[in-house]
C-alpha cells in the first residue's frame, strides 16, 4: 500500500522494535510484537485511508479494532495477544517518547486461561534424551541443556561457550526474557555432558555453544531446532508434541512432582512473577490430602 505523509505509525513502530532490541528482548518476542503492530497498523490505515497521525489514534479506534478482530472470528486468546502488543506499543510512546495520551488505558480483554501443554513424563523424557544421543550429539547436548536448566530456546541457542563454567559447576545466561541475567548451577549429568562436548568443540571456530550449520559466527536458529526436535520425537514414537517450550514445562512439572519448592522453580525458570510458577501447584494436590484430613 502507498503510505501517506500523514500516516506515521510505521515510523514509530520501527522505533518501538529498536527499543525492544536495546532492552534485549528475545527474537521470538520481538517478532510477536512486530506482527501485532503490523496487523493494527494495517487496520488503522484502512480505517482512515492513511490520513491519521499516531497521536490522533483514540480509545474508540482501539475498541473498533477489537470489534474487528472479533468479527474476523479470532478466538479470545488471540484477540488478547494482538491487543497486548498494541498496549505495549502505546505504553512505550507515552513513557519513552512523551506522547500525552495512551488510548489503550481502561480497555481490557477477556481473561483467557491458557492451559499447560501436554508434557512428557520422566520416562518419556529419558527416552527422548536416549534417542537424541543416537541421532546427534549436538542435539543430545542441546536437549539436555534445555531440560536440566529449564531454559527458554533463545537463551539456550545463543549461549556462548565462555558462559559455561565447568570448573565451578555454573552456567550463566546473560540475556533471558526482559533483558535480565540468570546464574544457575549445573546438574551433575549436564556438567559431564557439557565438559565432554566443550572439549570436542573447542577448536570449531565458534564462540557459540550451538553454532549454526550455515555460519559458525551465528547461533543455531530456533526454526532449525524445532524441526529437529519434531524428528527426534517421531523416532521415539511419542505422539505428544516435542518443542523447546514443552521441554521447559517438563522441567518445571517434574521438579514440582519431586517436591521442589515453587520458589526455587521460579528462580530456575527466571520468573519474576510468582503467578507464572503457581500454575504448577495443582500437580501436588494429592500431597495435601493427609494435611486436610487433620481437620475435625
Amino acid at each position: 500500500m502507498i503510505i501517506h505523509s500523514d500516516f506515521d505509525l510505521p515510523k514509530y513502530s520501527k522505533k518501538f522494535l529498536q527499543h525492544l532490541k536495546r532492552k534485549y528482548y528475545s527474537e521470538e518476542t520481538i517478532i510477536g510484537y512486530e506482527n501485532d503492530i503490523k496487523k493494527f497498523s494495517s487496520f488503522i490505515y484502512q480505517l482512515y485511508d492513511g490520513h491519521i497521525l499516531t497521536e490522533e489514534i483514540s480509545k474508540d479506534d482501539i475498541l473498533e479494532y477489537l470489534d474487528f478482530l472479533g468479527n474476523q472470528d479470532y478466538k479470545p486468546n488471540s484477540i488478547s495477544r494482538y491487543f497486548y502488543g498494541v498496549k505495549a506499543f502505546f505504553k512505550y510512546l507515552v513513557i519513552e517518547l512523551n506522547f500525552k495520551v495512551d488510548p489503550t488505558i481502561g480497555i481490557s480483554t477477556r481473561n483467557v486461561y491458557v492451559p499447560l501443554p501436554e508434557i512428557l513424563d520422566m520416562e518419556e523424557m529419558a527416552l527422548v534424551l536416549a534417542t537424541a544421543k543416537k541421532y546427534s550429539e549436538f542435539y543430545y547436548v542441546l536437549i539436555s541443556l534445555l531440560y536440566y536448566t529449564g531454559s527458554r530456546i533463545t537463551a539456550a541457542r545463543t549461549l556462548l561457550k565462555e558462559n559455561v563454567d565447568i570448573k565451578n559447576n555454573k552456567i550463566y545466561f546473560p540475556r533471558i526474557k526482559g533483558g535480565r541475567d540468570l546464574h544457575l548451577p549445573l546438574h551433575p549429568k549436564l556438567q559431564k555432558i557439557l565438559a565432554e562436548y566443550l572439549q570436542k568443540t573447542k577448536d570449531n571456530g565458534s564462540d557459540y555453544l550451538f553454532p549454526s550449520p550455515v555460519s559458525r559466527n551465528m547461533p543455531i536458529s530456533g526454526v532449525e531446532i524445532r524441526i529437529k526436535l519434531k524428528k527426534i520425537g517421531a523416532q521415539c514414537n511419542i505422539t505428544k508434541r516435542l518443542t523447546p517450550h514443552v521441554i521447559r514445562h517438563c522441567t518445571a512439572t517434574h521438579l514440582t512432582l519431586l517436591g521442589v519448592d515453587q520458589h526455587y522453580i521460579a528462580t530456575l525458570l527466571g520468573h519474576t512473577d510468582s503467578r507464572s510458577t503457581a500454575r504448577y501447584q495443582h500437580l501436588k494436590v494429592d500431597d495435601l490430602r493427609s494435611a486436610m484430613k487433620k481437620l475435625k
